[in-house]
């Protein structure tokens, strides 16, 4: 595991890169100490899965076959028919 500040990682950010997608774990501190950051891989494969959520769940959004039609009350609003 390799554990070292902000100005370190900034300094080093490259070469944690590719120590991060060797499976190594790398974890950043805050200046202060307060707060432990840590770097992970994310795979493209799942970010590309979480963009289309729709996809994952077919069922999850639904129209009616009547969305495309025009509502006379609406048009009456918008016309001032």
């Amino acid at each position: 595991m390799t554990k070292l500040n902000v100005n370190g990682a900034k300094e080093r950010l490259p070469e944690l890169l590719d120590e991060v997608a060797k499976g190594e774990d790398v974890q950043i501190t805050s200046g202060d100490g307060s707060v432990t950051y840590r770097l992970v891989v994310i795979a493209r494969e799942t970010a590309h899965q979480a963009k289309r959520i729709s996809d994952l769940h077919p069922d999850f959004f639904t129209m009616s076959d009547d969305f495309m039609d025009e509502s006379p009350e609406i048009n009456a609003m918008f016309y001032g028919e």
